[in-house]
């Protein structure tokens, strides 16, 4: 589901503006479910509607109604001053969706609308036919930025992106994503069992409706023992879920055990000689391996390394990718929209960056399945 048009049917004010908060474009009717009833009747039903159960004696047979007007594809949130766990079991074995008690908050309808477009993107999910794995080489380099960047970029076109985290012990890509991971993953490294489809739905966390979370929670920090086979299990499933795997955080033994499976390094670096001097020791470690080099202005800082000097330290390459210091990065990502941060200007480069990962043209291709 792109963009859901929203029409909600709410009796009080309260609930109208919690509505108009969470979504400026929504259509918000003052009424109840029995005038979403008359409406469907009338006119086709939207992507997602919020009806108000107040002042209905028998709601049930009123949802029951609503579902027989309205379009198949539509989704039904209730709205309702009863907080009761049997009204709600009732609802959703009658069709409803999700059962939001009053008052309505916009916070929790927007969750609401972002678990509706995240089941909704799930269920029409294309096959993967190819898949991209990138490792992200230069901690503290402002790396967690340019992977929050590249994966809402490939999101946005089309993409379905996993992102990994293995840092065990200091990983803060669930930081900038703002995303809690979900629990599992030290053990599935440990086992080195195969993982399947379901086990890794619930191993990702959902960062966006195309977006996917693997990391080890931050209060469960401690050395994993990854067997070989555990990692190389679960990289080899995720391409078979997601078109573009991002990973960051590897150790020297993760990339020992991976290297074959990775279709491309980037190796970030901020122009400062710290930055320099890790960028061109991790090109000597990948040796030939394919890569590209993004220079990323992280901080303000004036231009402490000139062209010369990079061609001197990376045996005369220059950098694939200039990222420039954006003021209200840290906001953006905040609200989880990093790439919001961004001129279109300033997104020229990173969308260049993901058509030579993606493939060429492939971050123009209408189809995410091809």
């Amino acid at each position: 589901m792109a963009e859901p048009i929203l029409t909600a049917f709410v009796n009080d004010a309260v609930s109208r503006r919690a509505v108009r908060d969470a979504d400026p474009t929504a259509r918000v009717h003052q009424g109840t479910v029995r005038n979403a009833v008359r409406a469907c009747r009338v006119d086709r039903s939207t992507d997602i509607m919020v009806v108000d159960l107040d002042g209905e004696q028998n709601p049930l047979a009123h949802i029951g109604a609503l579902l027989e007007v309205c379009r198949p594809e539509s989704v039904i949130l209730a709205v309702g001053s009863e907080n009761n766990v049997s009204l709600a079991n009732d609802l959703y074995r009658g069709g409803v969706f999700l059962y939001l008690p009053k008052p309505l908050d916009a916070a929790n309808l927007g969750g609401a609308v972002r678990e509706v477009i995240s089941v909704t993107e799930e269920q029409n999910r294309p096959q993967i036919q190819a898949s991209k794995v990138v490792l992200l080489h230069g901690k503290g380099m402002g790396v967690n930025t340019l992977l929050a960047l590249l994966a809402h970029l490939a999101a946005d076109m089309g993409r379905y992106v996993s992102c990994l985290d293995l840092d065990a012990n200091f990983g803060s890509l669930s930081l900038a994503l703002d995303t809690q991971p979900e629990r599992g993953l030290a053990q599935v490294l440990e086992d080195g069992d195969g993982t399947d489809e379901l086990a890794l739905d619930r191993l990702q966390a959902a960062v966006a409706g195309r977006i996917g979370l693997l990391a080890h929670p931050i209060d469960a920090a401690g050395q994993s023992e990854v067997q070989e086979v555990g990692l190389v299990n679960l990289i080899r499933a995720l391409t078979s879920h997601a078109h573009l795997i991002l990973i960051c955080g590897t150790s020297l033994h993760h990339l020992a055990t991976i290297r074959h499976l990775v279709t491309c390094h980037l190796v970030v670096f901020e122009p400062t000689p710290a930055g320099v001097s890790v960028a061109a020791r991790w090109l000597r470690i990948l040796g030939g391996a394919e890569s590209l080099m993004v220079k990323n202005h992280a901080r303000p800082l004036p231009n402490l390394i000139g062209n010369d000097q990079l061609r001197s330290a990376f045996a005369g390459r220059l950098p694939d990718v200039e990222i420039p210091y954006v003021r209200n990065m840290a906001e953006s990502m905040a609200l989880g929209e990093p790439q919001r941060a961004l001129s279109r200007r300033d997104q020229e480069p990173l969308n260049r960056l993901l058509s030579t990962l993606l493939g060429v043209g492939a971050a123009q291709s209408e189809d995410p399945g091809e």
